[in-house]
This record gives structure tokens, C-alpha cells and sequence, in this order.
């Protein structure tokens, strides 16, 4: 048989034509994201549920409480710096793990055990010095592998549907922070505070469920006598692909293109213009079995340039902005989660309100999650601007929650942080890539994420509630500003083009 009749064109919008494995995007594919949506129901309700927890304390010990005295407020915040730490390292170990399921489960024994070592960070025991040192750092490298691992078969099982599927799992997020503090209320109420925490190793139950669901397609699902040029880790690399945003006008006559900084504009150039569906504009060669001859040889690259080449990023403010943005978010999600509900009975002192406030905020997180459908094809200038927004957005709720001073008050600012936290959430990782490009991502991954948890951990030695929602505030503010800079600064740039070319064209009619 010829093998001409095997040949499949690949329906992926790209920027160019090109021939490739088709991805199943079906089938068993659906229930992997079944799976996924059962791990991001559990993981990312993890911060919300040490909320729950401090409220129930606060609600035992309302007479001498500190939310800083309790030895369990480190847990969330390592959590979260370990997370980010982890996941350079935890990235190469699930894209070259053979097994993936394997890597899963071991994320979630990782989890079990720190949740279970909270145990006895609440209680006291023999246990709780070690326990608060470590609790939180393991259950952030356990986090990091399942939720990597779920990203990572996600991608691999789905390419034209694969913004539904994004969408269907920020959903699976939204229901988790509405189930989860439920389900942790009515343990710590029905079996008190030591022996719920213990129990609540079961939310981890469907994580397990999930993980052992996934699975990368088969060789005869991806039906295809082509073979990837490019290495497959590159491919996975990123999540959803930036779309083409630079108008025909800001395009000079010498063809040239009004980028925000010239350092990156042949990065930008290169990973914008591939679509929003694209792979990174990777390129498949049809596979001849007869043919020995390499015709593809990678460049030698001498370890001092390569080394200058990943450290350059880190000198520009462009870094270092994102840097700050992207501190803010993270941290602003870990504080309003776990202060929320003490904040609360702050105020209004009501015994099951604060369960019904982190309850709300959950469900207000649905409404960001669904559209983000939308957000995940919008152009890059209009995601900044999106993300930007809800940057500040939530800036004014930590703000606000820090000094409101009635019921009515912290009601409005817990709505406008359920929109905003679940706004920024949703998408997060978009606007890394939007502003630093695909490339600069991939050279300075480590590095970034490093830097990020590091930062986080500061928020560990700063005992002062006032202090952490205020400084975050500040974070997210300046990130804020610099995502809509850019989109602003272009709109400048273009409406005065514009006006110029059209004052142009108007004389040249003239004469």
C-alpha cells in the first residue's frame, strides 16, 4: 500500500500550513478531562479549607485569638511558596516520567502526609515542631506534581478543543471552592478539630479517582507517519497560545512594528503570530524509514552564551514587573482564602457566617471561570487589559476587607474578591506569556518560579495581618498598572498614527 493514503492534514489553526499527529480530541480524551476536573476540584481548595479551619479556632478561642500564634497559619503559606519552588523541577520529572499515573499518586501520598502532619500543628502533639516546618513545603511539591501532571495530559489529549477544555477545568476549581469548605465545616463540627483534619485526607479520594484516569494517547490514536522536529517537552511547555492582537496600523511604511520594548521583538514576533490553537509553530517532517541521512542538526552553543543568554531577562524592568505582578496574585489568593472567614468573625461575630461568607466567594468565582471561554480568545492586549483590571479589582477588596467595619461592607468587598480572585485565577498564566513571549518564558522558567516562591516565603516572618493585605494590595496595584500600560501606551501609539496618516493623506489631496 502507498504511503501516500496515510497521510492526515492536521485541522490545527496555525500560522502556516503544516501536516502533523492529530490529537484524539475525543473519546477517552473526555473522560481524562473528567479526571482533571476531579483534581482541580481538590488541589486548588486546599488554601480555602485552612480558612475554614482558622475560622472554626477562632470561633472556639474567641477570647485570646491570633491568627499569627496559631502554628497552622504556615501550612497554607508554604503550601504556596513550595508550589512555585518546585515547579521547574517537578515539570521535568512528569514530562520525562514513563508512568504518569506513578507521579500522580505520588503527588497525592505527598499531600496526605502534610495534611495529616496539620493534624497535629493545630493540636499541639509530639509531632507539631517538626510538623510546622515541613507540613506545608510537602504538600507544595505534592501539589505541584498533580497539578502539573493534569495540565500536562490535558494538553496532550486535547488541541482544537483544548480552550473548552481549559474552561471545563477552571469550572471544576469554582465547584471545589464551593464543596470543599462545605464538606471541612461539617467535619470539624461533627468530630472536632484534630480529628477533622485527619479525615480531611478524603477530599483527597477523588485526586487519587482522577489521577487514575489520565493517560497520554496511544500510537494509534495519533495516526500519523510524521514525527515531531522540535523536542515534545517545548510543545507542552506552554499552556493555551497567544493570539495575533498587533493592528495593520502599527505597521510603518519601512515595516517595522511599534513593540513596547525592540529587546523582544523578534521573540514576540516569532510566538504571537502563531494562534491561538498553535503549538508553538512547531514543524512535522514526514517520517522515510529508508532514509538515514540527518538532515536536522542542532546548533552548538557554547555554555558562557548560553548562560548570557538566559540571565539577559533578568535585567530588564520588563522581569521584574512581572515578577511583582505575578507575587501578587499568588499571594493575594493564599490570603484572602485563609483570612477571609477571620475577618469576618472580626466583625459580624456570627458563628456560621463566616462558613456562609466562604461559601459565597466560592460561588462567585463561577462566573470568571465560565466566561473564561471567552478570555482564552481575546487578543493579547485586551487579556492585559482584562487581567490588569481584575488586578486591581482585587487590590480594593483585600483593601477593603482589611478595614471594613460592618457587615454590609465586608459582603461588598467578599464579592468583588470572589470576581476578582477567580478572574485571576482562571488565567493566569496567559498574561506571563503575552508579555514576556514564549521563548523568554522557556529561557527564564527557573529562574522565575524560583524567584516567586522565594518571595512568598517572605510573607512567613511578617506577623501583621494589616501589614500582608496591604502590602499585597500594593503588589497587585503596580502589576496591575504595568498589564495595562502596555495595552494603553499601543492605543496611544496607534490612535496618533492614525491621525497622522489620515492628516497625510488629507494634505496629499490638497496639493
Amino acid at each position: 500500500m502507498p504511503l501516500a493514503r496515510r497521510l492526515r492534514l492536521d485541522d490545527v489553526v496555525t500560522s502556516f500550513p503544516e501536516l502533523g499527529p492529530t490529537v484524539p480530541d475525543g473519546g477517552y480524551a473526555w473522560i481524562v478531562l473528567y479526571g482533571v476536573f476531579l483534581v482541580q476540584m481538590t488541589i486548588p481548595s486546599l488554601l480555602s479549607m485552612y480558612g475554614i479551619v482558622l475560622g472554626y479556632i477562632n470561633e472556639n478561642e474567641a477570647n485570646d485569638f491570633d491568627v499569627w500564634s496559631e502554628e497552622i497559619i504556615l501550612a497554607p503559606i508554604l503550601f504556596t511558596a513550595f508550589s512555585n519552588l518546585a515547579d521547574p523541577w517537578t515539570r521535568m520529572i512528569v514530562i520525562m516520567a514513563s508512568v504518569p499515573r506513578l507521579i500522580g499518586i505520588i503527588g497525592v501520598f505527598l499531600l496526605a502526609v502534610g495534611i495529616i502532619a496539620t493534624g497535629y500543628l493545630a493540636t499541639g502533639g509530639v509531632g507539631a515542631y517538626l510538623a510546622s516546618s515541613s507540613a506545608g513545603a510537602v504538600m507544595g511539591v505534592g501539589a505541584s506534581f498533580v497539578m502539573l501532571l493534569s495540565e500536562y495530559v490535558l494538553r496532550k489529549n486535547f488541541r482544537k478543543k483544548l480552550p473548552l477544555a481549559l474552561t471545563l477545568k477552571n469550572i471544576g476549581a469554582s465547584f471545589g471552592l464551593v464543596l470543599i469548605p462545605t464538606v471541612t465545616n461539617v467535619l470539624l463540627h461533627e468530630v472536632k478539630l484534630k480529628s477533622g483534619l485527619l479525615l480531611m485526607t478524603i477530599v483527597l479520594m477523588p485526586t487519587a479517582l482522577g489521577i487514575l484516569m489520565f493517560r497520554l494517547p496511544t500510537p494509534q490514536e495519533i495516526s500519523s507517519p510524521y514525527s515531531l522536529l522540535l523536542s515534545t517537552e517545548e510543545d507542552n511547555e506552554l499552556p493555551i497560545r497567544i493570539s495575533p492582537d498587533i493592528p495593520e496600523s502599527t505597521h510603518h511604511s519601512n515595516g517595522q512594528n511599534n513593540f513596547e520594548n525592540p529587546e523582544y521583538a523578534e521573540v514576540e514576533g516569532r510566538t504571537h503570530i502563531g494562534g491561538l490553537y498553535s503549538e508553538g509553530n512547531n514543524i512535522y517532517a514526514y517520517e522515510n524509514p529508508n532514509e538515514d541521512v540527518d538532515l536536522f542538526v542542532n546548533p552548538i552553543v557554547h555554555s558562557d552564551s548560553k548562560w548570557k543568554h538566559q540571565l539577559r531577562p533578568l535585567r530588564t524592568f520588563r522581569f521584574w514587573g512581572v515578577v511583582v505582578g505575578w507575587v501578587g496574585v499568588k499571594v493575594s489568593a493564599l490570603f484572602f482564602w485563609i483570612l477571609l472567614p477571620v475577618l469576618f468573625y472580626g466583625v459580624a461575630n456570627h458563628s456560621y457566617g463566616w462558613m456562609s461568607l466562604s461559601t459565597l466567594a466560592g460561588f462567585l468565582t463561577f462566573f470568571p471561570s465560565v466566561s473564561s471561554i471567552k478570555v482564552l480568545q481575546m487578543t493579547t492586549q485586551t487579556r492585559r487589559l482584562y487581567f490588569g483590571l481584575s488586578s486591581w479589582l482585587c487590590s480594593v477588596a483585600l483593601i477593603g476587607l482589611n478595614y471594613a467595619t460592618n457587615y454590609s461592607w465586608i459582603i461588598i468587598y467578599t464579592i468583588l474578591g470572589g470576581i476578582s480572585i477567580g478572574s485571576l485565577s482562571s488565567c493566569q498564566d496567559l498574561p506571563l506569556y503575552d508579555i514576556l513571549g514564549a521563548e523568554t518564558v522557556r529561557c527564564v522558567h527557573k529562574g522565575f518560579y524560583s524567584i516567586v516562591g522565594l518571595c512568598i516565603l517572605f510573607f512567613c516572618f511578617v506577623h501583621s495581618v494589616d501589614f500582608c493585605l496591604n502590602f499585597t494590595a500594593l503588589l497587585l496595584f503596580i502589576g496591575g498598572f504595568y498589564w495595562i500600560l502596555s495595552p494603553v501606551v499601543s492605543l496611544i501609539k496607534d490612535s496618533r498614527y492614525t491621525h497622522s496618516h489620515a492628516i497625510h493623506r488629507t494634505s496629499r489631496g490638497e496639493t
